[in-house]
C-alpha cells in the first residue's frame, strides 16, 4: 500500500480568506489539487493545521478524497483557532469548532478523522490523533505564554489558557493508554512524539508530546514545520509539513498556485512511501 502525506498546510496563508467565497473556494481546491498532482498513494494522510477556517479544511478534504481511496485526518493547533469574534460566537468555543469540522467532514465519501480512534483498511490498522503536548519546563511555559499564538487563541469554555494544554494532553493520553496492546501499521499524529534529531533548535515542551510508548511501525506527524524522514525507537517517522507561503524563498505572492522550485530546501506537494 502506497501513503501520500503532508501536514501544516495552512492554507490561508497561500489563499487567503475573501468575501467572494467562490472565488476563495476555487483558489483552495486549485492548491489542493497542486498539493496531490504528484501522489501515487491509495490512501492520503493530513495530519492537521489545515486553515483557521473550517470551510476552507473542509474544501481540502473534500477536493483531495476525489483522488483516493481513503482520506485520513487528524486536528492541529490552528484548526482550533478562533480568530475572529464571529467564529466566538458561531462556535462558542474551540471544541465547538474542532466538532464542526468533524462533522461535516466525516459526510465526505472516502474522509476518515482519525481523532482518538482506529481505523483498518485493506488490512492495514491507521490510528491517531492530535497527541497534544504538555509545556513541562518554566522555559516551556514562558513560550507557552508569550510566544505561542496557542495561548491566545484556542478557548475552552471554564478552562483557563494555562488549564488547555493540561486537558488536551490529558484527552490525548488517556485515549492512547486504551491502545497499547493494538499491532498499528500507521500512527498519525499532529504533535510528534519526539524532539526530531534534524531540527536546529532546541527541544521545547510546546513542540513534541511525550508517550509511554510507540507501538507503530510509521509515525506521520508535523508541527514543527519540517520536511525530513527517519528512524528512531524502531519507528520510521515521516515529517512532511508545507507550513507557511512566506517561509518559501522564492514564492511570488499569496493567492497564486505555486509552481516549479520555490525554496532551496523545502517543496511544496505530497510525498510517498510504502508499506
Amino acid at each position: 500500500m502506497k501513503i501520500d502525506y503532508a501536514s501544516d498546510l495552512h492554507a490561508n496563508h497561500w489563499m487567503t480568506w475573501t468575501n467572494n467565497q467562490m472565488k476563495w473556494e476555487y483558489r483552495t481546491r486549485q492548491l489542493t489539487n497542486r498539493l496531490i498532482e504528484n501522489g501515487h498513494g491509495e490512501v492520503l494522510v493530513l495530519p492537521g493545521d489545515f486553515s483557521e477556517w473550517n470551510n476552507q479544511a473542509l474544501w481540502i478534504l473534500d477536493e483531495a478524497a476525489k483522488s483516493y481511496e481513503r482520506v485520513y485526518f487528524t486536528f492541529g493547533n490552528h484548526d482550533l483557532y478562533l480568530i475572529s469574534k464571529n467564529q466566538r460566537k458561531k462556535y462558542i468555543d474551540s471544541l465547538g469548532r474542532l466538532n464542526d469540522l468533524v462533522t461535516r467532514a466525516s459526510e465526505i465519501p472516502n474522509v476518515i478523522p482519525l481523532i482518538k480512534n482506529v481505523d483498518t483498511f485493506k488490512g492495514k490498522v491507521f490510528a491517531g490523533d492530535a497527541m497534544w503536548y504538555l509545556p513541562k519546563t518554566q522555559k516551556d511555559w514562558d513560550f507557552y505564554r508569550g510566544v505561542s499564538n496557542d495561548s491566545e487563541y484556542i478557548k475552552i469554555n471554564g478552562h483557563t489558557a494555562n488549564d488547555i494544554p493540561r486537558k488536551l494532553y490529558k484527552d490525548s493520553m488517556d485515549w492512547y493508554d486504551t491502545i497499547e496492546d493494538v499491532e498499528i501499521d500507521v500512527f498519525v499524529s499532529h504533535v510528534p512524539p519526539i524532539h526530531n534529531p534534524f531540527s536546529p533548535f532546541e527541544p521545547n515542551g510546546c513542540y513534541m508530546t511525550t508517550l509511554p510508548f510507540m507501538n507503530a511501525k510509521h509515525w506521520i506527524c508535523g508541527h514543527d514545520h519540517m520536511q525530513r524522514e527517519f528512524s528512531k525507537d524502531g519507528v520510521n517517522f515521516h515529517m512532511n509539513a508545507i507550513g507557511y507561503a512566506q517561509d518559501y524563498s522564492n514564492y511570488p505572492q499569496r493567492n497564486v498556485i505555486p509552481e516549479g522550485k520555490i525554496d532551496e530546501y523545502k517543496s511544496f506537494g505530497i510525498k510517498t512511501f510504502e508499506i
